[in-house]
């Protein structure tokens, strides 16, 4: 059962591009290296975004919380490019109010 509205599920492109992928980033370079080493790159982002979307929309488990800032759920999933070993990432999506699940972070399991 995939993530309730991951249809609609959003992942920006600043979060993945200039954090997830930056090798130069305080807080997420050691992220980077990870999925440097499962083959996805900055200058290709839309990659890593694409595979993350499909962990939303596709995982048969997730774990959810209530916050005060809304609905988290946390989701595991498989990913990684051809030619590369794959790895496994917790994703972390959070729901406000009526908007789609927002990608919030995602790190190696």
């Amino acid at each position: 059962m995939p993530i309730p509205d991951a249809h609609r599920a959003v992942v920006e492109d600043i979060k993945v591009r200039d954090y997830l992928l930056n090798l130069s980033h305080p807080d997420g370079g050691a992220k980077a290296i990870w999925f440097h080493s499962l083959g996805y790159h900055r200058d290709k982002w839309q990659d890593l975004v694409d595979d993350l979307l499909a962990i939303a929309q596709n995982c048969t488990t997730f774990d959810t919380e209530i916050t005060r800032f809304g609905v988290k759920y946390k989701a595991l999933g498989t990913v990684g490019r051809s030619e590369h070993r794959p790895g496994v990432v917790l994703t972390v999506w959070i729901v406000e109010d009526d908007d789609p699940p927002r990608l919030v972070t995602a790190y190696p399991e």
